[in-house]
């Protein structure tokens, strides 16, 4: 059986010293040491969520100014859309009025042409006429 007796006193004794010198000496180094790595990996951690939602919100930030940029851009070429066919409206209207005017003389000049040659006209018909007789019947009329 088991008796107690000084050797188990000094064995405890002696296990109670091992238990108290491995603490100081392992025990609470390791335990600080994973209570350390633990605070850097959770450093870590917050550091990754911080750079994540940092990340997030400049994506956020580029597709809003990706989107004013395309609406910009938008209502600037239609504006200059817009211009463009004002210009070209300006541009046909004046061709417009300058063709008109050109028109206006053209037959302004026709007009007096005609009165001019209307005088003259009826005397060379008659010619004419005489000279178509005289090469159809290929004689001259007398008359």
């Amino acid at each position: 059986m088991i008796s107690i007796n000084a050797t188990i006193v000094v064995q405890v004794i002696h296990f109670l010293i091992l238990v108290f010198i491995l603490n100081r000496l392992m025990f609470r180094p390791i335990l600080r040491l994973i209570v350390e790595r633990t605070q850097y990996f959770e450093e870590t951690r917050n550091e990754i969520e911080s750079i994540e939602s940092e990340t997030e919100r400049a994506k956020n930030e580029y597709l809003l100014r990706e989107i004013n940029a395309r609406r910009d851009a938008a209502k600037e070429r239609s504006r200059i859309k817009d211009i463009g066919i004002t210009k070209a409206e300006e541009f046909l209207d004046k061709s417009r009025q300058e063709v008109s005017s050109i028109r206006t003389q053209v037959d302004k000049r026709a007009e007096e042409q005609l009165e001019k040659a209307r005088p003259v006209v009826p005397g060379e018909a008659g010619a004419l006429a005489e000279e178509i007789l005289e090469r159809v019947i290929g004689r001259r009329n007398v008359g």
